[in-house]
Formats: structure tokens, C-alpha cells, sequence
């Protein structure tokens, strides 16, 4: 029988994540409840900046200063972490020369948060850019997600997809490039030799605790089930109350029961993972190696993403020097992303940037416009053709206009 559900108290939190008197006060709280996605604040994006909205405040006075005092902490933030979109001219400057490799994650960085799972399509607008920066550069989907899933979202077969975490690797269905007939470090175009799966041998475990999740939060209302082939999620964005606790507890349980299972946390989700020693990073330098760009020191692998397992992938690069991440959000946070940007359409004027990037001739991918399966088939003025000088600068992709 399950408890009847009430409004939370103030500062609760599920056992064994932190309480909600985070790094940055009080007010702060887990990615998993309201904090890391909530449109509660009043504050507006223009054109990378953060202004505090005029006019009055449907939440009140206070939260009108909340609000200010918000986007204050969020400024002096970001002079540790710039906006990649008003100061493009840094990102410029550290990928200058470099054949630049791009790994994006999914819901939340290249589509926005939703309360039901299923609906998270991606916009015809972001798939026409994502499309044209696979074009441009060797480009690759982490997620936490099931591979198959997400490339059902993406509709892309260009990319290299990564689902549950890293776990399940793929490369392209169709060859990039595979009219140039080039060749790279003694291979052809086109030959990918990386699909991997290292936690397989899990599957039929994970299979079982779908069930069992499944089975137990029936009765808990707005949770819901997620099998992501080598993981399973547990939702809690559309619980009442109290109720994302019997998730928690219920999953913690579960977990208990295998000594070769780990629960995570992500926004407003838990997860059960096999306990092998594979995450985002562990992926992302995987994919590199298979391309054959790994101790290359003319390359510079970027990671965009928004949740806490991102930082797995944004530790990676910053301990093997082999890029830097870009985080998305709204809300100061630890990270060891060296940009940020606040939200998916902010992605996506970014990367439309690095589209535009691609076609000068800062872009290392002229010289040799290859690797281990992918080519580059950016057309028009681009790498097809013959480099330009670069027109475009930061104010521009500030702006919105590439």
C-alpha cells in the first residue's frame, strides 16, 4: 500500500544525494528535483547574455529579486565558464588549425527536457544543423538512452551513436564521403571497425530488472519505466508530491539485491547500471581512438551536454588534453566544462556557428579531410570546395544570423 502523497517539505532530498544546501546557498538544490531545469526564475537569454525580466513577476516581488540576485550568480559564473556563444572568439582561437571532433549528448542539449521520455523528437531545424556539422566534422550522439532509440529521434545515419551510457557503440549506416575515394593513415574512407558493446553479457539481467521496476512502481503515480537495452531508467519528473521517494527507494532496493548493479542519478531520473567500468568518457575516448584521432595534436575533441553523467565525458577530455566540454544550463553548477551555453537553442546557433567555422581556413580538416569512417562532404563554399576566409564573427553567431 503507498503512502498518500503531500507537497514536499522544504530542503528534503532522497537518501544518498545531496541535500539541497548545495555549493551555491540554500536555494540550491539536486539536479534530480526542481533546480537544473525549472523555469521557475524569471530570467530571459538575449543573445547570450542573461537580463532579468521587466515588467511584473508572475511568482511575486521576491521572486523578482530572487531572480536578479540569480542572474548575478549566474554572470559571475560564467567568468569561469564563458558563453561559447559571446565569447566564440575564444573557441575559435582553441581550435584554430585543429581537426575539431564533436560529441553531443541528447535530451536536453539537442532537444529540450520533457515530461514524458517519448516525446523528446528533435526539431527539424536542429536535425538539418546537426546534419551539416556530421558534414563538417566527425560527429558522434552519447546518450543515456538506447542506441536504437535514439537514432529513431535523430533520423540521421551519418552519426556515430553511443546509447545506455556509452555501452553500446555503432557507426554510421551510410558512408560519409565515399565519393572521394580518399584514403587516411593507409585505410579507405568509410572503414569503421568499433562497434562494441562491453557490457553485453548484462542484457539478460537488465532485461530481468526492467521487469521488476516495472512491476514494483505501477502503483506510484507519474513514474514511469525505461529499458535502454544495457540500463534501465526510473522517471520521476511527473510524480506528485512525495512520490519521486518510493522511486528512489524502490530502485535502491533493487540495486541491493545485485552486488554487480550500481544505481546513478540524472535530472529527475535514477538508473541501474552494471558495475563495469564504462561511462561517457570511457566512450567518447573509445570513439576517438576507433577514428584513428587519438594522440593526434592537431585534433580537438568537444563534448556538448547537460546532465551530471556528462561530466563524465568533460573529466575525460580535460585529463587527456584531448578538448573541452561545453555544458548546457540555466543555473551556476560545478563542472569540468570549460564553456557553457544555456539551453538547446543556444546549441543550436552554436552549432551553426561551427558550421560556418568549417568552411574558413582555420578548419585542420582541409588539409586532410578524413579519418576512420568519415569523410568530410560539407559542400557550397566549404571543405568540397575551397577554403574562404572566415566572415563570420562572434557577434555574428551571438546574434543568431549564421
Amino acid at each position: 500500500m503507498w503512502r498518500s502523497y503531500s507537497a514536499a517539505q522544504p530542503g528534503s532530498s532522497p537518501s544518498g544525494f545531496p541535500s539541497s544546501a548545495g555549493p551555491y546557498g540554500p536555494g540550491s538544490r539536486a539536479s534530480f528535483e526542481l533546480g537544473d531545469d525549472d523555469s521557475r526564475t524569471p530570467i530571459s537569454a538575449t543573445n547570450g547574455y542573461l537580463r532579468a525580466s521587466s515588467g511584473q513577476s508572475p511568482f511575486g516581488q521576491s521572486d523578482l529579486v530572487d531572480s536578479e540576485e540569480a542572474a548575478q550568480a549566474y554572470l559571475a559564473w560564467q567568468e569561469n565558464h564563458p558563453c561559447a556563444l559571446t565569447h566564440f572568439e575564444l573557441f575559435k582561437a582553441a581550435v584554430d588549425g585543429k581537426r575539431l571532433a564533436v560529441f553531443l549528448d541528447y535530451d536536453g542539449t539537442l532537444t529540450p527536457i520533457v515530461s514524458n521520455p517519448d516525446d523528446a523528437k528533435m526539431s527539424e531545424e536542429m536535425r538539418n544543423v546537426v546534419r551539416a556539422v556530421a558534414r563538417a566534422f566527425p560527429t558522434a550522439i552519447i546518450s543515456g538512452r538506447g542506441r536504437e532509440k535514439v537514432e529513431a529521434f535523430v533520423q540521421l545515419k551519418e552519426l556515430f551513436y553511443a546509447g545506455s551510457h556509452g555501452m553500446d557503440i555503432a557507426g554510421p549506416r551510410v558512408v560519409n564521403g565515399s565519393s572521394n575515394g580518399g584514403s587516411c593513415n593507409g585505410r579507405t574512407s568509410g572503414e569503421f571497425q568499433a562497434a562494441f558493446q562491453p557490457a553485453a553479457h548484462f542484457r539478460p539481467l537488465i532485461d530481468d530488472i526492467f521487469e521488476q521496476l516495472k512491476r514494483r512502481l505501477k502503483d506510484v503515480p507519474g513514474s514511469s519505466v525505461e529499458h535502454n537495452n544495457f540500463c534501465v531508467s526510473a522517471h520521476f519528473r511527473n510524480c506528485p508530491g512525495e512520490a519521486w521517494q518510493d522511486v528512489i527507494s524502490t530502485v535502491e532496493d533493487v540495486v541491493s539485491e545485485h552486488e554487480d548493479l550500481r544505481m546513478t542519478r540524472g535530472r529527475k531520473v535514477v538508473e541501474i547500471r552494471p558495475k563495469v567500468d564504462w561511462h561517457k568518457g570511457t566512450a567518447l575516448s573509445h570513439l576517438v581512438e576507433a577514428l584513428g584521432l587519438s594522440q593526434q595534436p592537431d585534433v580537438v575533441a568537444i563534448y556538448v551536454g547537460d546532465d551530471h553523467t556528462d561530466e563524465d565525458a568533460f573529466r575525460t577530455l580535460e585529463e587527456t588534453r584531448q578538448g573541452f566540454g561545453i555544458l548546457v544550463s540555466t543555473r551556476p553548477k560545478p563542472t569540468r566544462a570549460r564553456f557553457t551555453v544555456r539551453d538547446p537553442a543556444c546549441v543550436q546557433v552554436f552549432l551553426s556557428g561551427i558550421v560556418e567555422w568549417a568552411k574558413s581556413k582555420s578548419n585542420g580538416w582541409h588539409a586532410n579531410p578524413c579519418c576512420n569512417g568519415w569523410s568530410a562532404t560539407l559542400t557550397g563554399s566549404g571543405l568540397m570546395g575551397n577554403p574562404r576566409e572566415e566572415p563570420a564573427g562572434a557577434a555574428a553567431v551571438a546574434a543568431g544570423t549564421l
